[in-house]
């Protein structure tokens, strides 16, 4: 696989230090400058704004600032992430919507390449309502350029690629996201995936795992993912079926772990690009 054809994206938790999914108040203790140097220096050609960290970085940066400062490192290949709530109908709707407009309006100005979802949990909505709710963020993003996904988790309403699919519709630039953590641990066939129209798959995301069953699904997929190659996910043929589906886009690379928390900037940049690289056999 040659480095040119293969963008990677340095997603947000995998640069974003000792901050943690649930006992941290969402924003990177890295300054943003660093992290933008950090992953251009190991090799990423792009990387990942979560929606609570940028609502800090947009009281210091401007968006236009923060897209020339991207521009000046390479970086590319950028995400908007994680807009949830957007299904919903009771008082969630309002900051959702704040948060939806925020990730839009600053995705368009740095040239996003996606904006991913979460779907509900426990919710039992239906599915004309989700499909419904889901055209209406396609539609608010129409013109900014922004490929919108729904990312499938197992322990989600929105578990299954079919699912995802029914939901997505025919809305325009709408698909889905595929976490290989999510896939594998969804028990996800490479004949579903195979059966995932090329147009509807927006992007991909590649760890690692050793399977632990001893903690809960969500335990282990906030507390115990691997740099690529390190376990028994088997990124490289996760990879290998997604691009004979024919996806070229780029590949965002994700470790939530208390290892990589722990890391140094620059040691858990480069531990996530050098192990990828080699996971993917990408060294030029």
């Amino acid at each position: 696989m040659e480095r040119e054809k293969t963008g990677l994206i340095a997603c947000h938790w995998t640069i974003a230090g000792d901050q943690h999914p649930l006992r941290s108040n969402g924003i990177s203790p890295n300054p943003l400058p660093a992290r933008m140097a950090a992953a251009a220096r190991a090799g990423f050609t792009g990387m990942g704004f979560l929606q609570s960290d940028l609502a800090h970085l947009l009281t210091q940066y401007k968006p236009a600032e923060i897209a020339r400062m991207l521009a000046d490192h390479g970086l590319v290949d950028i995400e908007v992430e994680c807009l949830g709530d957007w299904f919903a109908t009771d008082e969630r709707r309002a900051a959702s919507d704040a948060t939806r407009r925020m990730l839009i309006d600053f995705g368009a100005t740095v040239g996003a390449h996606h904006m991913k979802l979460m779907g509900p949990f426990d919710e039992n909505l239906p599915v004309e309502h989700l499909t419904e709710s889901f055209a209406g963020v396609c539609a608010d993003a129409a013109g900014s350029g922004i490929s919108i996904a729904i990312e499938m988790l197992p322990f989600s309403d929105i578990a299954t690629p079919e699912r995802t699919l029914e939901i997505v519709g025919d809305a325009p630039r709408g698909g889905i996201y595929l976490d290989i953590w999510h896939v594998r641990h969804g028990n996800v066939s490479d004949d579903q995936l195979r059966a995932i129209p090329l147009d509807r798959l927006i992007g991909i995301e590649v760890n690692d795992a050793i399977p632990d069953h001893g903690r809960s699904m969500f335990e282990t997929t906030i507390e115990d993912r691997l740099p690529p190659g390190q376990g028994t996910l088997d990124p490289a043929g996760f990879v290998r079926t997604i691009r004979e589906m024919g996806y070229q886009g780029p590949i965002g690379v994700e470790i939530i772990s208390n290892a990589q928390r722990a890391l140094p900037l620059d040691g858990a940049v480069k531990v996530a690009f050098d192990a990828t690289a080699g996971c993917l056999q990408d060294h030029s």
